[in-house]
C-alpha cells in the first residue's frame, strides 16, 4: 500500500475519532458550530484546523448520533432529528344544495 494512503487513512481515523469523542462528552439536543468542533479536533491532533475540516464536514453529515441543520441555530446538534409534523390542510365547506 502506499505510503501517503495510510498517512491519510490514519489522519482520517483519528479526526473521526477526536471529532466522536467531543460529540460524545455533549448532552443530547446540545449544538456546536463545524468551524467549532473543526477546531476543537485539530487541538486533539496537533492539526491546524483547516487541515482537518474536510474530516470534520464528512462526519458530521454521516453521523448517526448527531444531525447537521442550517440557519441561525444551525450546526450540529447531538441526537436523533425530530420527525417534522406535516400539518393539514384546511377544508372550506361545500355550500349545501338546499339553498338553490
Amino acid at each position: 500500500m502506499n505510503a501517503d494512503i495510510e498517512t491519510m487513512t490514519a489522519t482520517s481515523r483519528r479526526a473521526y475519532e477526536a471529532a466522536q469523542h467531543v460529540l460524545d462528552s455533549m448532552r443530547d439536543g446540545e449544538r456546536i458550530q463545524i468551524k467549532d468542533l473543526a477546531k476543537d479536533v485539530g487541538l486533539a491532533l496537533a492539526m491546524d484546523p483547516k487541515k482537518v475540516l474536510g474530516f470534520v464536514h464528512h462526519f458530521a453529515h454521516h453521523t448517526s448520533v448527531a444531525y447537521v441543520t442550517r440557519g441561525k441555530n444551525g450546526g450540529i446538534i447531538k441526537g436523533i432529528k425530530p420527525v417534522k409534523v406535516k400539518k393539514a390542510k384546511k377544508v372550506e365547506p361545500v355550500a349545501s344544495q338546499a339553498n338553490v
